[in-house]
């Protein structure tokens, strides 16, 4: 096996767009079902046709160009979640690697004792997965793909 070649500068992951659309062709399909039940049952409807709604609205967000993905470059790593960016430093992970939650197997992240944002967030993590937090997606990567990719980013940089 050989070894891995160097490391670009800059690595920009983006999420599937599969997901997403399945997430607004299941939401659509109840908003229609609360339209059609809105005579006989309205406060159902409204309840489950704002809640898909949301759900739809939150799915056509995540599609728009730019809205998610995850950036790896020589100073850390940069994960932008609807348009909402976050940061952390190479020196601010202690590792990454695959942790299940429910029925997904997902990428967990640990972070450095100084870092101390959601302290008891992390604690509750940490019992539930093993990890103190995890990214939301494995951007076209299986979990333990994308965990070795971010582990030798981490390495070399750190």
């Amino acid at each position: 096996m050989t070894a891995p070649g160097p490391l670009p500068a800059v690595e920009l992951l983006r999420p599937s767009p599969w997901k997403m659309l399945a997430l607004l062709a299941i939401s659509a399909g109840f908003v229609w079902m609360a339209l059609v039940i809105g005579e006989r049952h309205p406060l159902i409807a409204w309840l489950c046709g704002g809640f898909f709604g949301l759900c739809a609205l939150v799915a056509l967000v995540s599609l728009l160009p730019g809205a998610n993905h995850l950036r790896l470059d020589a100073e850390g790593i940069e994960l932008r979640s609807l348009f909402r960016v976050t940061r952390w430093g190479w020196r601010d992970v202690v590792r990454f690697g695959p942790t299940r939650v429910g029925l997904h197997t997902m990428v967990g992240i640990d972070f450095a004792d100084h870092v101390e944002a959601a302290a008891r967030l992390r604690r509750v993590n940490r019992g539930l997965t093993g990890f103190d937090g995890a990214l939301p997606d494995t951007y076209a990567h299986k979990a333990s793909a994308l965990a070795a990719k971010l582990e030798r980013w981490r390495q070399t940089h750190a």
